[in-house]
Parts: C-alpha cells; sequence; structure tokens
C-alpha cells in the first residue's frame, strides 16, 4: 500500500493544498487545504515571498501527515501566475532550503491543459454534453481560459485577462472612487472578452461549463456528483443582489453567509454571466473537478489516455497557429513525417526521449509561419510570434525550445555567436541544436516544396548518414538545399549527412 501512494502538494497565491492519492486508481485518501493568504497587491497577484513563512509552516504540518501515511513520493507544484522568471528562482530556491522540497512551477497553459484532460476523460456526462457545442470557461485568479470542443474533440482555446482576484482589486479600487462600482467592472469585462465575439459559436445545441467557481459548484453540484446545471433564473436573481452594494446583500435570503464572504463571488458572477450573453448557451453547467484533480490525474504515469488527451490538445494548438498564419500544410506534413522518421531511427545518436519528439512534431508544423510577415528572414519572424503566442498544455521551457527551434532551422545555425542562442539554459542547449539540426535537413529535402521524395531509408555507415531518397522526379534543387543546409547535423552529431537520390515508378 504505502508504494502506491503518492502525496502532491500544489501552491497557489491565495493557498496551499495537500493530496495524498493512491495510484493509479486516483483514489482520495487525504485532501488538505491551509487557510487563505493575502494575495499581491496593485496589479500582482502572486506574492509568494510575503506569504514564505505561512507557506513553509503549513509544508511542515504537511510532511507530518505525510510521514503519518507512510508516503515516500512527493510532488510539489506551484502556479506560476504573474511572476517573473527571476522572482521564480528565488521563490523556488526558498522553499527549498526552508522545507527540503523542490518545487515545478506550471504556467496557466499547463494547468488548465491538465484540468481540462480530466474533464474530458473523466467527466461521465462530457460525451453528451459535447456532442455538438461545448465550451469549457476555467476562471483563475489572474486570468481565465475559455476552451471549445466540437462534437467531442478539442478545436480551439483562448486565454483571457480577466480573473477573480484582478477583478475584485479593480472593484475595491473603484469603490473608493464611485459609488456603483459594478457599471464600470461590467464595461471593462465587456472590453476584455469583446474581442472574442466573432469567433465564438452560436448555435441552438451549445452547452458551457463553469469551472473553478466554489460557490456556484457548492451551491448546484449534488454530493457525489462532479456536475451540476446552474438554474438560469436563479443565477440571475442572485447576479441582481450582488450587483448591489455588499452590505444590502450580505444579508439576503438568497446568498449564505460563507458566500457573502467569498471575495471572489461577484468577479466569478460578472465573468460568467458576460460569457453566457456572448456564447448563449441552451445549457449552463459548472463542475467541482478543479485544478488540483487534473495535477493528480497528470501524476498517474500509466495514464496514458490523459497524455493523449494533453498532446492532442497541444497538436491541435500548433494547427491553429499554422491555420492563422497561412502555412503550406503540403510541406509541412512531409517534414513531419520525415522529420519524425529521422528521429525515430537516430535515437542512437540523438539519445533524446519522446517529449522531444513531440516537440519536433510542433516545430515542423509552425517553424514557417514567420512568412506571413516576412519571407526574408522568416525564421526569426516564426521565432518571435511563437514567444508571442505559448501553447496550450506545453511549459515555457517547451515553448521556448520550439521557438528556437523554429529560428535555427532554416539558415541561421545555434552557435555561441547567435545571442540567443548563446543565453539559452545550458540544459536546453543541445536539445535545441539536435531539433533543429534534423528539422533543418528534412526541410531541404522538399526545397522545391512539391513532395518530390516518395520514401526515404536511411543507414548509418562509417561516421556517415547515408539518406536514400526514392523520387520519380529531378531533385536538382533538393540536393543543392542538402549541400547547403547539412553542415549543421554534421557539426552537431559528428556525421556526415550524404543524400543518394533512388528512381522510383
Amino acid at each position: 500500500m504505502k508504494n502506491s501512494l503518492t502525496a502532491v502538494i500544489y501552491l497557489q497565491p491565495d493557498q496551499i493544498s495537500l493530496r495524498i492519492i493512491e495510484l493509479p486508481s486516483l483514489k482520495v485518501i487525504n485532501d488538505v487545504r491551509s487557510g487563505l493568504f493575502d494575495i499581491g497587491e496593485d496589479d500582482k497577484t502572486a506574492n509568494y515571498r510575503k506569504n514564505m513563512a505561512a507557506i513553509t509552516d503549513n509544508i511542515e504540518g504537511f510532511k507530518e501527515l505525510i510521514s503519518d501515511y507512510q508516503v515516500d513520493n512527493i510532488r510539489f507544484y506551484g502556479a506560476y501566475e504573474d511572476m517573473d522568471s527571476v522572482t521564480a528562482s528565488y521563490v523556488a530556491d526558498q522553499l527549498k532550503v526552508r522545507t527540503g522540497l523542490k518545487i515545478e512551477w506550471l504556467n496557466n497553459n499547463q494547468l488548465m491543459a491538465q484540468s481540462m484532460s480530466y474533464i474530458v476523460d473523466q467527466l461521465p456526462e462530457f460525451k453528451r454534453l459535447s456532442k455538438h457545442c461545448l465550451y469549457i470557461l476555467s476562471i483563475g485568479l489572474d486570468s481565465s481560459t475559455l476552451a471549445f470542443f466540437h462534437h467531442g474533440n478539442f478545436e480551439t482555446s483562448w486565454e483571457i485577462d480577466l480573473g477573480g482576484a484582478q477583478i475584485h482589486r479593480l472593484v475595491n479600487q473603484l469603490r473608493q472612487t464611485t459609488t456603483n462600482p459594478t457599471e464600470i467592472i461590467q464595461d471593462y469585462i465587456g472590453s476584455k472578452l469583446g474581442y472574442l465575439a466573432p469567433e465564438l459559436t452560436q448555435q441552438q445545441k451549445t452547452t458551457m461549463i463553469v469551472q473553478n467557481a466554489p460557490s456556484l459548484a457548492k451551491r448546484y453540484v449534488e454530493k457525489h456528483q462532479k456536475i451540476g446545471e446552474i438554474d438560469r433564473k436563479k443565477f440571475r436573481e442572485t447576479f441582481n443582489h450582488l450587483l448591489i452594494p455588499q452590505d444590502r446583500y450580505m444579508y439576503n435570503n438568497d446568498i449564505d453567509l460563507a458566500e457573502a464572504q467569498d471575495e471572489y463571488i461577484l468577479p466569478n458572477y460578472l465573468v460568467i454571466a458576460r460569457m453566457s450573453e456572448l456564447i448563449n448557451p441552451s445549457s449552463l453547467y459548472v463542475t467541482n473537478l478543479s485544478i488540483m484533480d487534473g495535477i493528480a490525474n497528470g501524476i498517474a504515469t500509466d495514464n496514458d489516455v490523459s497524455q493523449a488527451t494533453v498532446n492532442n490538445m497541444i497538436r491541435t494548438s500548433a494547427d491553429n497557429i499554422a491555420k492563422r498564419y497561412g502555412i503550406d500544410f503540403a510541406h509541412a506534413d512531409f517534414v513531419k513525417k520525415y522529420a519524425l522518421q529521422f528521429f525515430d531511427e537516430l535515437r542512437p545518436i540523438h539519445r533524446l526521449s519522446n517529449h522531444y519528439r513531440l516537440l519536433l512534431e510542433v516545430a515542423t508544423k509552425v517553424d514557417d509561419i514567420g512568412n506571413f510577415i516576412n519571407q526574408q528572414g522568416h525564421y526569426r519572424h516564426s521565432a518571435y510570434i511563437l514567444e508571442a503566442n505559448p501553447m496550450i498544455g506545453l511549459s515555457d521551457e517547451d515553448n521556448l525550445i520550439i521557438a528556437e527551434v523554429a529560428r535555427y532551422h532554416s539558415t541561421e545555425s545555434p552557435t555561441i555567436n547567435q545571442s540567443h542562442y548563446r543565453h539559452l539554459d545550458e540544459d536546453i542547449q543541445m536539445p535545441v541544436a539536435k531539433l533543429a539540426a534534423i528539422l533543418r535537413l528534412v526541410d531541404s529535402l522538399d526545397d522545391s516544396r512539391q513532395q518530390k521524395i516518395s520514401r526515404i531509408q536511411l543507414k548509418l555507415k562509417n561516421g556517415r548518414l547515408i539518406i536514400k531518397a526514392t523520387s520519380s522526379d529531378d531533385l536538382v534543387l533538393e540536393s543543392w538545399s542538402f549541400s547547403q543546409k547539412s553542415q549543421l547535423f554534421g557539426d552537431v552529431f559528428g556525421i556526415k549527412p550524404v543524400l543518394k537520390e533512388k528512381e522510383g515508378r
């Protein structure tokens, strides 16, 4: 029993939680939470350094409980929220020194992908509710995420610059200057969501699920259930009561004292109400499945279904970016097919994990998006577009690797003379160089963008990589491009690539 237990600690700006789970069943053995912390002021939500004493005190209590259950495996995660990388490093080091635990920061895109994949995989009603059009609105402290599913498949997502803590701060600021701040807040929320209106699908059979709204979940989700339908009339009545000054609704019969003391209840209702107006769902639901559920689900290494769901979200996000910037899909499919073949057959020399295979696959989809801006130097444009458009499900490091592989897939090489490469963390410099070398080599084999090659065979022999390319057309341009772009592969792997043409039928 003891070997099957895992302790999951999850740190958020306003709270820290512990869940002891049994793997691989994900059965919850114990679930405890700290009291609420003070969140940051002004424009910052994360205030971990100020709350360090309270955080470490709670962790010490968690460690005693973990010891009581004789759990050896402890996983410690934290919400990255609005920190910069330097602050995150400082906080991680302080936590390591004080508690002996190493924290893994998860950005919003990772958290949302994990929690939504849990809904997809574990919510019995998901298949029925997503039969037509389904939106999942996940409300965070600093920002929120809206995901769209069609016929059960993930199609796209939007990160929205609206969160419960953010709106709560704004309400408090406005209360000092105006007697009715909610009207201004509603306009503010409308301005943040207005850009989404043209992209949202309004159909008769559209469902919306709200996540991370504890007050609504408590009200509408019955005991031992994971989801509950929101009574639209009661929701509107409660919302109208919340819009009146706080001291008047504190004792309203429709809102209990615990709800009234929840500082995020009004922000949550405001966001949900405005989003409902834009989507106009025929059914509105709330789920009590949390981000912690998603994290715990992701830890179950045997849960291939969950990881497959996240990976599909990542691939779909890459496809969406590729479509937005008008890439040549025939060329991208060619490069993806053979880049993955190179990766699989050259494992003995690159020694990279399957996770890097996924990153290479994503890079093949988006490496040419910079052509949308300018064909000249398109690889640089690709890099900064990708840096500004992180994909759901990927860590900041993963997104950076993909951007840098795109930067070096064409002309520039990842050397010490390149400032971007020089400033990369040493742990990812080699993976970037290896993936870029493979991608550049394969990209050269379709320089004409006509997919002349129908088959490729690889063979390592006497310090050379023999590439036999079968084609019924001439490969003059591809051969020239190959000769120009193969040096990086030789520099990185110490193996000279040689292209040999084989006539096909």
